[in-house]
């Protein structure tokens, strides 16, 4: 699996979940930023603007993700029989923090304290030091770039994210029980999705719109892959009767939010191929990559110079939309799934290379004032 598309987390962001100041910046006076005029005759972004908003997508995407997995996770473990979990790693696997994770509880380990293991894991995903994907690491830097891009993204929206970002860090010690973590866990997922609502609902449809979205899809389709690599490979075992496995795929499509829009669009119990294919292939379901990739390269259609990442795009579309789920669900499926991971860092760093970057020309970022 290919390392998390997260090169840069956007300007001025400080990732570490700090404890919460009570007197931020939520009434300081909105910062009048100018803005490049391009040929067209229209303004844009500065380069600083746009990256900020991208990963403001991004991070709140991240947040919402880790903590709906998480939770689901720790459903599907209550639910199954001892023995019939699949532990508490594979949550490390779909962040990405794998080497982060044992390089700090490496000398803790035990693999007969399972207890001990599920907390040291829940601790690290929910606010490890160390790990800046965790979910008050991603809400940290969310708050910082939307922070930084409050001249182009409705106010409500940043005292949303500040408010969540105070009230998850006031109800932390909640999390270290399961009910309490379950409570807190709903609390970030609802909180990320009030502050969707919020941009969806006030937020002009320009440009900084543009990246926003952008940001959110490649996120939504880089989280989707890694929950079918990880589980896939654990779950799917071909001619295997597990009498769990219809269970087992449920957890899949919760951690997505998809069982419900799963059920509406097959009836069938849910099995490993038509998994697959709806979260792959279906271009009605928000969260299946084949749909995450299509919105990315309809926000791109909508910017500047964007040829270069509308062709990444549009080769990892194929790529997808090609794809044969009856062949996958026997084997392969795992290469497939780093192929896609590739496109989208492919996609990323081509976004990054022509919006973010000094060197892109028509934006003159050096001019924008500091």
């Amino acid at each position: 699996m290919s390392d998390p598309v997260d090169m840069v987390d956007g300007p001025g962001t400080d990732t570490a979940g700090a404890a919460p100041d009570r007197h931020d910046q939520q009434h300081r006076a909105e910062q009048d930023e100018p803005e490049e005029r391009d040929e067209r005759g229209g303004t844009m972004l500065l380069a600083r603007m746009a990256e900020a908003v991208y990963w403001a997508g991004r991070h709140l995407e991240r947040a919402e993700g880790t903590a709906r997995i998480v939770q689901v996770h720790t459903d599907a473990h209550v639910d199954l029989p001892v023995g019939e979990d699949v532990g508490w790693e594979p949550l490390l696997a779909i962040a990405g923090v794998d080497s982060e994770f044992a390089e700090r509880y490496q000398e803790a380990e035990d693999p007969d304290d399972v207890r001990a293991a599920e907390e040291d894991v829940i601790e690290f995903l929910l606010h490890g030091e160390g790990n800046g994907s965790s979910i008050l690491a991603s809400l940290t830097a969310a708050r910082e770039n939307l922070r930084t891009a409050r001249p182009v993204v409705p106010r409500e929206a940043w005292e949303a994210c500040n408010n969540l970002w105070l009230g998850s860090h006031d109800h932390l010690h909640e999390a270290h029980s399961r009910e309490g973590r379950v409570l807190w866990l709903r609390r970030i997922i609802a909180g990320c999705q009030c502050i969707h609502g919020i941009l969806l609902g006030t937020m002009s449809r320009d440009e900084a719109m543009s990246f926003l979205v952008l940001g959110q899809n490649i996120e939504r389709a880089d989280l989707t892959t890694r929950v079918l690599d990880v589980r896939s490979d654990s779950l799917h075992h071909p001619g295997a009767d597990d009498p769990y496995d219809v269970v087992h795929w449920m957890a899949v499509l919760r951690s997505l939010a998809a069982y419900q829009p799963f059920r509406r669009a097959m009836p069938a119990r849910p099995q490993g191929g038509s998994t697959l294919r709806f979260l792959l292939q279906d271009d009605r379901f928000p969260r299946a990559v084949g749909a995450c990739l299509t919105e990315a390269r309809a926000q791109l259609k909508a910017l500047p110079h964007s040829e270069g990442a509308q062709e990444a795009c549009q080769n990892a579309s194929m790529v997808v939309a090609a794809a044969s789920v009856a062949r996958l669900t026997v084997g392969g499926l795992s290469e497939f799934l780093e192929e896609v991971q590739l496109s989208l860092v492919e996609i990323h760093q081509r976004v990054d290379d022509t919006y973010f970057r000094p060197n892109f020309v028509g934006w003159e970022p050096a001019t924008a004032t500091q």
